[in-house]
């Protein structure tokens, strides 16, 4: 098996038409090699030669991947899945659909398309606009606690303009007479966007023109803030109030590209955070005291 390392156009196997294509992360199998390009299982479709290179086996995926990479993966594979209010994954049933809605007519409507699924035997997964985001974020330690659309705008994303959008950023409504975010979207990449769309509609993949999306951002922990952060000041847990600021972000990032997990990546540094520390500094041989210093930080940024 090979997994695309990138979104890969998919032609017939004569080469005279694209038919399809290869999202970040789906995994094909390769039949054959020919002078026009690498033959896959895609209803017997061509990979052409310029492309090849994107097919990567497994374990180089695993390796090589990146964080965006992984994330458009995700959002991508759950394309097709139900929405039901705030769910974040969860396999639907009607008494957790009930449990889960926000009133009987927003409930009839879920369980219609719940029971649509049931009969086509399509996937019973379920989620709403935000928690399609932040089910990936909890589980991979990014964000500490669940989150609306609007708490991820405003507090794990820095605002960017429709023209600085590149994979993995993410898309929002707002309202018009508040400032304040009801639905967000991932933007793939390729000019389309992932999102919970309704309880008509399921998850569901669509161009970005098609949604009157006013409001961009990119997630702090895709930033590569530490790439650029320089050390200002000394970093330690105060207790409320937390110091909390960019420097604490690019600290908790680094914390976590080398295996010490801080307990989410928010810019808060609270008591998971400095115990990850120490066990840096344990690790590293230094003062362990859990306070990021000019040595803690040059030993972190290197």
């Amino acid at each position: 098996m090979k997994i695309a390392a990138k979104t890969v156009p998919v032609y017939a196997s004569d080469g005279s038409k694209q038919i399809g294509e290869l999202c970040v992360g789906d995994e094909t199998l390769v039949i054959g090699e020919t002078q026009s390009g690498t033959v896959i299982a895609y209803i017997l479709g061509l990979v052409k030669e310029e492309y090849a290179a994107c097919l990567v086996d497994a374990d180089a995926w695993e390796e090589e991947a990146g964080e965006v990479d992984r994330f458009l993966a995700y959002a991508l594979s759950v394309e097709g899945c139900l929405y039901v209010w705030g769910a974040q994954g969860q396999e639907m049933t009607p008494s957790l659909i009930k449990k889960l809605e926000n009133g009987a007519t927003n409930y009839k409507r879920a369980l219609a398309h719940y029971e649509k699924h049931v009969e086509s035997g399509q996937t019973l997964a379920a989620y709403d606009c935000s928690g399609l985001i932040v089910a990936y974020l909890l589980e991979n330690g990014y964000i500490g606690s669940d989150t609306t659309a609007n708490g991820l705008y405003f507090n794990h994303c820095a605002a960017i303009e429709k023209s600085g959008l590149t994979a993995g950023d993410l898309v929002f409504r707002k309202y018009t007479t508040k400032n304040k975010m009801y639905h967000v979207g991932v933007y793939i990449g390729d000019g389309t966007v992932v999102h919970a769309k309704g309880r008509d509609y399921g998850v569901v993949r669509e161009p970005l023109l098609a949604v009157n999306w006013n409001r961009y951002g990119r997630l702090h922990v895709f930033a590569d803030e530490s790439a650029d952060a320089v050390y200002s000041r000394k970093l330690k847990n105060t207790g409320r109030p937390y110091m909390q600021g960019d420097d604490v972000r690019a600290v908790q990032t680094a914390l976590k590209s080398i295996g010490f997990d801080p307990g989410g990546i928010d810019g808060i540094y609270g008591s998971k955070t400095e115990k990850a520390v120490k066990a840096f500094q344990t690790a590293r041989g230094l003062e362990v005291d859990g306070i990021v210093g000019p040595k803690t930080w040059a030993a972190l940024m290197t």
